[in-house]
């Protein structure tokens, strides 16, 4: 994950994951342009988790969480993109 959101650049970037069947994870990783954007990683996790079923938390540049329903991944996924759509 980490080398992932290395991998992006200096510009802006967030990098959400979702995976797992019984017990669905979600990890989210900020940069240091997004996170001067006000995007954290800590508040993303907790839109994508609450989708899950589940909570999560972490830090400003990587958090995980997770909930109880996998079927609801793409809505996790959504939410993350809905907040990020609102920054512009």
């Amino acid at each position: 994950m980490l080398d992932l959101r290395e991998r992006l650049g200096s510009g802006p970037a967030v990098v959400a994951l979702v995976g797992g069947v019984d017990k669905p994870t979600a990890v989210v990783a900020t940069n240091e342009a997004a996170r001067g954007l006000g995007l954290r990683a800590g508040q993303l996790i907790g839109l994508a988790s609450a989708a899950l079923g589940g909570k999560g938390g972490g830090k400003d540049d990587l958090a995980q969480g997770g909930g109880t329903d996998a079927s609801a991944a793409p809505a996790a996924l959504a939410a993350v993109r809905g907040a990020l759509e609102t920054r512009g």
